[in-house]
C-alpha cells in the first residue's frame, strides 16, 4: 500500500527518547498513566526502539488485535533476535509466524496439555516438601524451581535427573544475566574483551545451547512412543513436508525455557502474595479445595474460584506492561492515522486498571471473574489476536495445579515487613522481593 504522508495524524506525547524510555523501564504503569492523563489516549512515545503509539482504550485494543496479522511485523527484531534467536516464534512474523504457530500450538492444548498434569503436581510437591518447616523461604525461588522443572521434564522430556538439573541451572544463569536494557536497546549488546554484560550473557546462552543439543542428539535416536514437546517437534512436519532444522529447534526450545517458565513463576508467586494479603479470598479458596474431594491435578485445574484467583492475579500483576506491533502499512487508530514503521501498543498495565471495566481496580477481587467474562480489549495478560501467547492454556493449567496443590496441603505465613511492588526484571515485570513466607503442613 502506498502511504500518503499528508494523511498522517500522530498524537502528542512526552519529548525525548532516553528520558521516557528510562521512566517506562523503572515504572511502566505510573509512567503510562501519567502520560495518558497529560496527552490523552492514545499518545506517542519516541522510545529507544523507535516511535510507539500507546493505548489503553478497549475499543482501540480490540481493533489492533482484530486486524489482519499480515499488516504487522515483529517489534525490535534487531534487539530480540540476538537474545532469543531469529527462528523463535517471538521473532517471526507474517507467513513464517502463521506457519510456526500452526505447527506448535497443538502441542500445548487439549489432551497433550492434560498429559502433563501429574508431572506438574509432583514437581510442585517436591519443591514444597523441600521448603516446609525450614523457616523463612522465598516463594518466587520455589515457583521458579517448579516452573523450570516442569519445562525441562514435561516439555523437553529430560527424564535423566542429572541432565534435568544441568538444564535448570543453565537456564537460571541465562535469566539472571539477561539485563532489562538488552531488550530496549541493541547498543547495549556490545562485546568487550569477554568482560561486558553481553559477553557474560552470550557465554551463558552458549552453555545452555550445548546442553539442549546433547538432549536433542540423544532424543533423535529414540523418538518412538515419546510425547514430550521436544520429541513432538522433532517428529513434526510443516505443510510442505519439511522438518524443523537444528538451529530453528534450539531457538524455539530456548524460548520455551527462557520466556515460558518465568512468566508462570512470577504469577504464581504473586498469587501467593495476593492471597496472603487478602485472607477472605484465601479462606474461600481453601474451602473450595476442601470441598472438592477429588484433588487429582486435572480436577484441581477446573475449580472456578481457583481459576478466578489466577485471572485476578494476572490482571493486577501482569508480567509484561504492553503488547507491541510494528505497522507495515498505515492504521487508523481513533482520530489518528499512524504511519507504517511506527509501533502500536496496547498498554496492559493501564487497561487492567480501567475503572469503567474493573470497579475499584486496585482491590484484589477474584469475584469479578466469576461474575462476568472480559473481552480481548479488556483482559489481555497473554496479548491477543494472532500473536496471543501460544502457551497461554498450558500456563493457566500449570498455575492452577501448583497453587491448588499448595493451598490444599500447606499453610503459609507472609514474612514481608513492607508491601511488595512491581519491579522490572528484564522484559518481564515481577515482585520487588522474593515474597518471603513460612510454610507448614496443614
Amino acid at each position: 500500500m502506498t502511504q500518503n504522508q499528508t494523511d498522517i495524524r500522530l498524537p502528542n506525547g512526552p519529548k525525548g527518547r532516553w528520558g521516557p524510555s528510562l521512566s517506562f523501564m523503572r515504572d511502566a504503569r505510573g509512567s503510562l498513566e501519567k502520560w495518558i492523563a497529560e496527552f490523552g489516549d492514545p499518545f506517542l512515545i519516541n522510545a529507544l526502539n523507535g516511535p510507539i503509539v500507546i493505548t489503553a482504550r478497549p475499543d482501540l485494543i480490540s481493533k489492533i488485535f482484530g486486524s489482519d496479522p499480515m499488516m504487522f511485523e515483529t517489534f525490535a527484531k534487531a534487539t530480540i533476535d540476538p537474545i532469543l534467536g531469529k527462528d523463535s516464534m517471538l521473532s517471526l512474523d507474517g507467513e513464517a509466524h502463521r506457519r510456526e504457530r500452526k505447527l506448535v500450538m497443538p502441542m500445548f492444548h487439549g489432551q497433550r496439555m492434560r498429559s502433563y498434569a501429574e508431572t506438574i503436581q509432583q514437581s510442585a510437591i517436591g519443591a514444597f516438601e523441600a521448603n516446609v518447616d525450614v523457616g523463612t523461604v522465598a516463594m518466587h525461588d520455589i515457583t521458579t524451581d517448579i516452573s523450570l522443572e516442569v519445562i525441562v521434564k514435561a516439555l523437553l522430556g529430560a527424564d535423566d535427573e542429572r541432565a534435568a538439573n544441568d538444564l535448570i541451572n543453565k537456564s537460571q544463569k541465562v535469566l539472571k544475566l539477561s539485563l532489562p536494557i538488552f531488550f530496549f536497546s541493541s547498543k547495549s549488546q556490545f562485546r568487550f574483551l569477554g568482560l561486558s554484560p553481553w559477553d557474560r550473557f552470550e557465554r551463558a546462552r552458549k552453555d545452555l545451547r550445548a546442553a539442549i543439543n546433547q538432549i536433542i542428539e540423544k532424543r533423535e535416536k529414540n523418538l518412538e512412543g515419546r510425547e514430550d514437546i521436544l520429541s513432538l517437534m522433532l517428529s513434526a512436519r510443516y505443510e510442505d513436508g519439511s522438518a524443523m532444522g537444528r538451529e530453528h529447534l534450539f531457538d524455539e526450545l530456548g524460548t520455551f525455557l527462557f520466556a515460558g517458565h518465568e512468566t508462570s513463576a512470577v504469577t504464581m508467586a504473586w498469587a501467593v502474595y495476593c492471597l496472603l494479603t487478602n485472607p477472605e479470598s484465601l479462606e474461600r479458596l481453601v474451602a473450595e479445595l476442601d470441598s472438592a474431594g477429588d484433588l487429582e491435578p486435572g480436577a484441581i485445574a477446573k475449580l472456578p474460584w481457583l481459576s478466578a484467583v489466577v485471572n485476578e492475579t494476572l490482571r493486577m500483576k501482569p508480567v509484561v506492561s504492553d503488547v507491541l506491533r510494528v505497522l507495515k502499512e498505515p492504521m487508523d487508530l481513533g482520530e489518528f492515522r499512524i504511519p507504517a514503521g511506527h509501533t502500536v501498543a496496547p498498554a496492559i498495565s493501564v487497561a487492567h486498571f480501567n475503572k469503567e471495566v474493573y470497579p475499584d481496580p486496585d482491590n484484589f477481587n477474584p469475584q469479578r471473574f466469576i461474575d462476568r467474562k472480559y473481552d480481548s480489549g479488556e483482559f489481555l495478560p497473554f496479548g491477543g489476536g494472532a500473536r496471543r501467547c501460544a502457551g497461554a492454556a498450558f500456563a493457566l493449567y500449570e498455575m492452577a495445579i501448583v497453587l491448588g496443590t499448595l493451598f490444599s496441603k500447606y499453610e503459609l505465613k507472609l514474612r514481608e515487613t513492607k508491601p511488595v511492588v512491581l519491579k522490572r526484571r528484564n522484559v518481564v515485570l515481577g515482585p520487588s522481593t522474593g515474597i518471603r513466607v513460612e510454610m507448614t503442613r496443614r
